[in-house]
């Protein structure tokens, strides 16, 4: 920090009344270090596709004292969406530092990854004056999309031509805890749902499974041996009280012969036929 020559003059009266100039006043002045502002020890949860946060410490590297301290976001990344723009954190002193927390949600076409996130300090001087560092910025990873929640099915199968109840283990991935959990089963010939084709849990928790009850029938043309897949999606509400709808999820059921070795429902059809059309023939013949 250089020193800078100041220079300047003196008017006064003497007790004589006569007026006097000295000017040969002269000083050094060295001016205080700029206010600036850093940023550290940088956490993120952000995820494709779901609400999160990036956090870290703000310092005062600034000579003076910063009051109604600030901290904002200011990017204009589309995919990142802030649920609160800025955080307050009080006074900061020369030096001092404390913790800030930024909410943002991040949207659903994203690319996972490290993005840069540019930020602003806002604050007032000891005189009141508001003024602004707004040359910060931080790297913030981004964590790939992932499932909401897991499905699975423990026992998978079904017989041609049978109805049976299906036991589908749900699980919250989230990191927050789901409300209102509303699922509902799809099925596509030969494949077809029952009377029990929605299921409902009122609160999962993150790492939290229940299980969900649903119907469904393979009709006789399901061809034993087979894999067809049923699909499910779930509605939900998350810890902010708003609503979510998940992409479906496709699971694969497996179709196996009736028990009892029966024909299948289209063979005897089949052969049904067969029988009746030689049976007419005959009755013709012997007219």
């Amino acid at each position: 920090m250089r020193e800078y020559a100041l220079s300047g003059s003196v008017r006064f009266d003497t007790t004589d009344g006569v007026q006097r100039v000295d000017e040969g006043l002269a000083a050094g002045v060295v001016p205080l270090a700029e206010q600036q502002f850093s940023v550290s020890d940088v956490e993120s949860d952000l995820r494709v596709g779901e609400d999160g946060a990036v956090s870290g410490t703000v310092t005062n590297d600034g000579p003076v004292e910063a009051r109604s301290v600030v901290v904002q976001y200011t990017g204009d990344d589309p995919s990142l969406i802030p649920i609160e723009s800025s955080a307050a954190v009080g006074s900061l002193g020369s030096g001092e530092s404390t913790d800030f927390e930024l909410p943002m949600a991040v949207g659903g076409e994203a690319e996972d990854g490290l993005r840069s996130v540019d930020l602003a300090v806002r604050y007032r001087n000891d005189e009141g004056e508001r003024r602004a560092d707004e040359t910060l910025a931080l790297d913030a990873s981004v964590a790939p999309e992932r499932d909401r929640f897991g499905v699975e099915i423990t026992n998978r199968t079904i017989e041609s031509g049978g109805t049976r109840t299906v036991d589908v283990a749900v699980t919250n991935n989230l990191d927050e805890t789901a409300a209102d959990v509303e699922a509902r089963l799809f099925a596509n010939d030969p494949l077809d749902t029952g009377d029990t084709d929605s299921g409902y849990v009122r609160s999962l928790d993150p790492g939290e499974t229940a299980t969900m009850t649903f119907e469904l029938t393979a009709t006789g043309t399901a061809t034993p041996g087979s894999t067809y897949p049923i699909s499910l999606d779930f509605r939900y509400d998350d810890a902010d009280g708003d609503s979510h709808l998940t992409d479906t999820y496709r699971v694969p059921i497996d179709v196996v012969e009736a028990e009892g070795g029966g024909l299948p429902l289209p063979l005897i059809v089949v052969a049904l036929l067969i029988v009746g059309t030689a049976g007419l023939v005959a009755y013709r013949r012997r007219q």
